[in-house]
């Protein structure tokens, strides 16, 4: 487990700092973080992770992440692209400890963490 950044411990950090899916998953399994997936919703209805909050990218709002409490916000998407832009949204917008799971589900999935693959179903 590791984190691109030794901003990791700065509650104060300025810029989005990038983690390993596996500290990812073992914030969101202690409840340390909130974890946000990013991607459109035609995306989310094929493949989630437990526990995760869906909030796409197009509909992407600060505000509404801001309410949600004072834990470490980690943003995930397919790519990891897509959740370094919202977690850029959400330090402008003044939130801190935000991370994005480098390589995204991509990542997650190359872990071997649980996700729920709906396309596996498909005939």
């Amino acid at each position: 487990m590791s984190a691109q950044n030794v901003s990791v411990l700065n509650p104060n950090q300025d810029s989005v700092v990038e983690i390993d899916a596996e500290l990812a998953h073992s914030w969101l399994a202690s409840d340390d973080a909130i974890l946000l997936d990013v991607r459109e919703q035609e995306e989310l209805e094929m493949e989630w992770i437990p526990g995760v909050t869906p909030m796409p990218l197009s509909k992407f709002d600060a505000s509404k992440v801001a309410e949600m409490g004072n834990r470490k916000i980690v943003v995930i998407c397919f790519t990891g692209r897509r959740s370094i832009e919202a977690g850029e949204r959400l330090v402008e917008f003044g939130i801190t400890d935000v991370y994005s799971v480098k390589d995204g589900l991509l990542a997650w999935n190359a872990a071997g963490l649980e996700s729920i693959d709906q396309s596996a179903l498909l005939i």
